[in-house]
């Protein structure tokens, strides 16, 4: 979504460093949690996909919202 946003404002791909197109603070969710969860989140904040971290916080994965459609939780 960052980079398609980016490219809709007319962003030089050629040119841009991803730190200036990426979103600073993602929205993420702990591996543990239910996936209920997830899509109460995304409803919330309005997003279709979200980051999925360990315990410690370490990048484990992505999880949208198609995700949840194939899993039968929406």
């Amino acid at each position: 979504g960052d980079l398609r946003r980016t490219l809709e404002k007319g962003g030089d791909l050629q040119q841009l460093r991803m730190s200036n197109a990426m979103t600073g603070k993602p929205h993420t969710i702990q591996a543990d949690q239910l996936a209920v969860e997830a899509v109460e989140q995304m409803e919330r904040y309005r997003i279709n996909q979200l980051l999925v971290e360990d315990e410690r916080g370490a990048l484990i994965g992505a999880l949208n919202m198609h995700d949840l459609f194939n899993a039968k939780v929406v």
